[in-house]
């Protein structure tokens, strides 16, 4: 069941960049106050959330610092860029308050005095008792936006910050299939996670391609990421760093296996007619076989512009 959400969840982020409300903590209304969240809960349910929180809760306090540090930048041009800082440092500081709440109920519960039983696992409503209202992502695309160009420092930024809403998909996809996890408000926080961050993921790269120069040449270290010390071994930053194949052969091509995620149909996945692939002619005018256009690190090739839509797989 829990795959059948993300999967929901994953078509949701490619195919809408409007707001969804919070699974677990919808914005500020006025009309209902704060509840304690109640699960039948057990020492193995406590471990299970007490690790997630001991992950999640500096590894949000470290993107805070990160878009900080960059809205502070004198070279930031992006204005969604910009704004899409100033929303994690706004809605990733609320999502640390709920953290804390969290942490402090469960701590509080005595297993040796009331064993496994019903307890208060979180406080629902943080929201409606803050008057919080979360900052709406972006608008993905750069024509509707007017937004149409990134500097060096944006494509820094944008960068690191991928790799960091990485970690945080990894983390939210592990907690989910942990057998240990029984806490339905966590569960739906790392929906809202899982959802917002690939959003936000793929306005990242919409940005980066907006780009003049070679953002291949901007290179992302670890150093430049907050908040992500333990897990950091376990991130990948080869396609952030443009490393690897840049071309494979034409996507309308035959023979394609299934881990390149880019066989013939792609072209229909990605709303495009095979007619419009430059290379499913099969061969160029010099009698070579033409390159499909697209650079799986997340920008575009030397002489052909991407034709195919962001992937995340979480």
């Amino acid at each position: 069941m829990k795959n059948f959400v993300l999967a929901i969840l994953a078509l949701f982020t490619i195919t809408t960049a409007a707001n969804a409300e919070s699974l677990v903590e919808p914005d500020y209304s006025g009309e209902m106050d704060a509840h304690y969240w109640i699960e039948y809960y057990s020492p193995a349910n406590y471990k299970a959330d007490q690790d997630f929180i001991t992950g999640m809760r500096p590894h949000h306090g470290g993107a805070i610092p990160m878009s900080e540090d960059y809205l502070a930048s004198e070279g930031k041009k992006s204005t969604r860029l910009q704004a899409l800082a100033g929303g994690i440092i706004r809605n990733q500081t609320f999502e640390i308050g709920m953290l804390d709440k969290v942490e402090s109920l469960i701590q509080d519960i005595d297993f040796e005095r009331d064993g496994t039983g019903w307890h208060a696992v979180a406080l629902q409503g943080l929201a409606n008792k803050q008057q919080f209202m979360r900052a709406p992502t972006p608008i993905i695309q750069q024509a509707l936006s007017g937004d149409n160009i990134a500097s060096a420092t944006d494509v820094q930024f944008a960068k690191a910050m991928i790799v960091h809403h990485e970690g945080a998909l990894m983390m939210c996809d592990d907690y989910l299939n942990n057998p240990n996890t029984n806490n339905g408000y966590m569960e739906r926080m790392c929906l809202d996670v899982l959802r917002d961050q690939a959003q936000e993921i793929q306005l990242m790269w919409n940005i980066v391609a907006t780009y003049p120069g070679d953002h291949c040449a901007i290179k992302i270290t670890p150093d430049m990421i907050k908040g992500m010390d333990d897990m950091m071994g376990h991130m990948d930053f080869s396609r952030v760093n443009c490393e690897g194949e840049k071309k494979m052969s034409c996507c309308c091509c035959k023979g394609m296996t299934d881990m390149d995620g880019h066989k013939d149909h792609a072209h229909k996945n990605h709303s495009m007619h095979k007619k419009g692939c430059k290379c499913c002619g099969g061969k160029d005018r010099s009698g070579k076989m033409e390159q499909c256009g697209v650079d799986f690190t997340g920008g575009q090739s030397d002489d052909k512009p991407v034709h195919h839509g962001s992937h995340h797989a979480h």
